[in-house]
């Protein structure tokens, strides 16, 4: 029989859904009612610094409420995980892992008939080259990236994961996970509807973010609560954005949004297999 969250948590969380999803999607709507749109790579650079800080959004209210919950810093520091965690070790894994994990949904989309591999020949407009991408680009995306991303990614998991997660696990995995996921998914409603990541797939866009954030979710639900940290989990996240947002659309612009790249189909797949083997090693780890 499944339980249902404490009581006196419920008022928190309801808080913490009104503010993210109240003010995120009120930013958004405005942006959006001011023309900004995402349907084509070109699109994206003006609007970079608003989505970078949206992704705070989450974190800001959980500092919120949890703040107005706990009065001293160290009980809201352990109440949302912001520690390094057990292991440094996940870490590197992490830097490790992600690339590799990218690189399988790349292979799954190109064996598919999603997307083709189109590497540029000679040097584009952009001054990209082949040569840079292997060299500069994909190595930079793997060390440094993580890194530069951390902040960002550190500002949705303090919510989603750092606050969140732990209010939603007297359901247990079975339910909690899954929720999560939903709301996760639909906090980004409006940014798909404006053509972000599904360009022409407004609502069935908005259905797969929401299987994408239940299969990615489900590989950092275990790795926070396994390691103890929202830190790691912004890391994770970090390393997520740094290799979905560099070589990989470069190298395969025109994958099916659906179905192809690390947004669609072959995604949630390979996020959903890492999930389920990280689920069964971290287990056999306890």
């Amino acid at each position: 029989m499944k339980k249902h969250p404490d009581t006196h948590r419920l008022p928190s969380l309801l808080a913490f859904l009104v503010l993210t999803f109240g003010a995120t999607w009120t930013i958004e709507a405005t942006l959006i009612a001011n023309g900004m749109r995402f349907d084509t790579l070109d699109s994206l650079s003006g609007p970079a610094l608003w989505l970078m800080g949206i992704m705070w959004i989450p974190g800001l209210a959980a500092l919120l409420v949890t703040g107005i919950e706990r009065k001293s810093f160290s009980a809201l520091r352990e109440t949302l995980r912001l520690r390094i965690g057990t292991s440094l070790g996940a870490y590197f894994l992490t830097i490790i892992l992600v690339p590799l994990l990218f690189a399988g949904m790349y292979l799954l989309t190109w064996a598919l008939g999603y997307g083709d591999f189109t590497p540029p020949l000679s040097q584009n407009a952009d001054g990209v080259t082949m040569d840079s991408l292997l060299h500069v680009i994909l190595p930079m995306s793997i060390v440094v990236g993580p890194f530069l991303n951390l902040f960002f990614g550190l500002g949705e998991e303090i919510g989603w994961r750092g606050f969140l997660l732990p209010r939603l696990m007297p359901l247990g995995k079975r339910y909690a996970y899954p929720l999560l996921g939903l709301l996760w998914g639909l906090w980004h409603a409006p940014l798909i509807l404006a053509g972000f990541n599904y360009p022409g797939y407004p609502v069935a866009g908005i259905l797969m973010m929401c299987l994408l954030c239940f299969a990615f979710g489900l590989f950092l639900n275990e790795m926070t609560l396994h390691y103890e940290s929202s830190l790691l989990a912004g890391f994770i996240h970090g390393a997520v954005n740094a290799q979905g947002y560099g070589i990989w659309i470069l190298l395969v612009p025109a994958a099916h949004p659906l179905l192809g790249g690390s947004v669609g189909l072959t995604g949630v797949i390979v996020w959903l297999v890492a999930g389920l083997i990280c689920t069964r090693v971290l287990k056999c780890l306890n």
